[in-house]
Parts: C-alpha cells; sequence; structure tokens
C-alpha cells in the first residue's frame, strides 16, 4: 500500500501538553510535516506527548499550529483584531484527535483575538473540522495559480 493511502495512527490531545513554542521548533516541523512546509507566523503552539506511546517517546512534538499577527481594522465603532489560522501539521503517519482544538484554545486564551480566518484547500478538505470547532464558512476563494480554498471564520466577539 502507498505511503499516503495507509491510514493514520492515532494520538490523543488528551495525552498531550500543549505549549508556546519558538519559530526554530515550529519552522523544522512544518517543512516535514505540513505539505506546504513552513511560513512566516506570529504565534506557534505545540503538542507535545506526556507518555510514550508503542512508538513515540514521551516528549515527543506531535503536532504544530502557526497563527499570524493582528490584522486591525475598524467597525461599528470597535477596534476589530482578527488573525489567521496559517498551519497546523501533525507528525507524519500520524493523527492527533482533538489536538486542533487545544492548539486553537491555547491561541485563544493567550491571544484573546476577535476573530480567526483560514483556509481549507478544497482539492483535499472539505472542511469540515473548521465547522466542528465553530468555524463558519465564508466564500470560497480563488488564487491566481486556480487553486480554490474554503474559507473559514470564528468570530470571538
Amino acid at each position: 500500500m502507498p505511503e499516503a493511502d495507509k491510514p493514520l495512527k492515532r494520538l490523543y490531545a488528551r495525552d498531550c501538553e500543549c505549549k508556546r513554542i519558538p519559530k526554530e521548533l515550529a519552522d523544522p516541523f512544518l517543512a516535514e510535516n505540513h505539505r506546504l512546509g513552513a511560513t512566516k507566523c506570529r504565534y506557534f503552539y505545540g503538542l507535545f506527548l506526556k507518555k510514550a506511546s508503542d512508538e513515540l517517546p514521551a516528549g515527543t512534538l506531535v503536532a504544530v499550529a502557526g497563527f499570524s499577527g493582528p490584522r486591525i481594522w475598524q467597525k461599528g465603532g470597535s477596534t476589530i483584531h482578527s488573525y489567521e489560522w496559517v498551519r497546523y501539521a501533525s507528525v507524519h503517519g500520524f493523527g492527533v484527535d482533538g489536538g486542533m482544538g487545544k492548539l486553537l484554545k491555547a491561541f485563544i486564551d493567550e491571544v484573546h483575538p476577535d476573530d480567526i480566518m483560514s483556509y481549507a484547500d478544497a482539492s483535499w478538505s472539505n472542511g469540515d473540522v473548521y465547522r466542528k470547532l465553530g468555524f463558519t464558512e465564508e466564500a470560497p476563494k480563488t488564487f491566481p495559480d486556480g487553486k480554490v480554498s474554503l474559507k473559514f471564520r470564528l468570530k470571538l466577539t
């Protein structure tokens, strides 16, 4: 069976500790585990195994999320601080059940954004994970290269 067709092994966010991590730790992880690699983000968070699994030792970084700095605008007399969820990846061959939610919560608890938006590549995702996290779908975005992404937004205020 080709590597891409193999089912992911499961890890659980409840078995992980969430920490804010530096770019120097996040970038190599994303370069190896995200199909688009590393990119510029202002905030990075990682999930680390609290106890060893059958295949990974305790302390292993198993998932990373990256968020932009704020985009600020005025709306209805209020100042809105909007952030983009730029990257999420789990370690190759593994899925982390609850991982996206745990990383999102850590970001929200630390930064207190007014809203968060993100894109899901329509060629490989229908965006269900964003819907489960409370995001709503907005109009799709077509990029100059013709790629279509689904746009999602989570309003927190």
